[in-house]
């Protein structure tokens, strides 16, 4: 991938490092097959392949970013699972780290997206959490037409139900000598 960066913006560590990955792309879009995000809305701008043109247009023509590039770059899971299935080695985790980065500096989200980001980053890390905010999930269901779009679309994708707890590994290992003995 060709880069158009000025000798001003090399100056930046990151935008430095960030050519480098930049042109080891080679635009193949194996990255897309294994990308949840593309697998699941199929949009060519939620897949690597075209966050990597996002950010690169983003940083190279020092943008604001957009509600657009916003919201195809939040959509990263930043599971990194293209980078499994790169052929050329290209280094995704660092881009998409940084276009984050750059996002947070200069966009002004709405107090409602900085509500949910803060809710979701007590509840993501938190089992316990997770399933009571499934809990309320489930009970709020019939109120749904009630709600923004942003929430309704999250109270689809929560899960309501969840697998049994599995036993520790001592725990499955007694067990199976106990039966063994039998």
């Amino acid at each position: 991938m060709q880069t158009k960066f000025t000798e001003e913006q090399l100056r930046d560590p990151d935008n430095f490092a960030n050519e480098k990955v930049f042109k080891k792309c080679v635009h193949c879009g194996m990255c897309n097959a294994t990308c949840p995000t593309h697998q699941l809305l199929g949009d060519e701008l939620d897949g690597p392949r075209g966050r990597i043109y996002l950010i690169k247009d983003m940083l190279e023509n020092n943008r604001k970013p957009t509600e657009k590039v916003v919201k195809h770059i939040d959509r990263c899971l930043s599971c990194y699972s293209c980078m499994t299935t790169c052929p050329a080695g290209v280094n995704y985790m660092h881009i998409i780290d940084h276009g984050k980065k750059y996002i947070e500096k200069n966009y002004q989200r709405s107090f409602f997206d900085k509500l949910i980001r803060y809710f979701l980053s007590i509840t993501l890390p938190n089992t316990k959490v997770f399933r009571l905010s499934s809990l309320l999930v489930k009970l709020s269901k019939p109120f749904k037409f009630l709600m923004p779009s942003k929430i309704k679309d999250m109270i689809e994708l929560m899960p309501t139900k969840f697998p049994k707890k599995n036993l520790p590994i001592k725990e499955v290992y007694k067990s199976s000598i106990k039966k063994k003995n039998c």
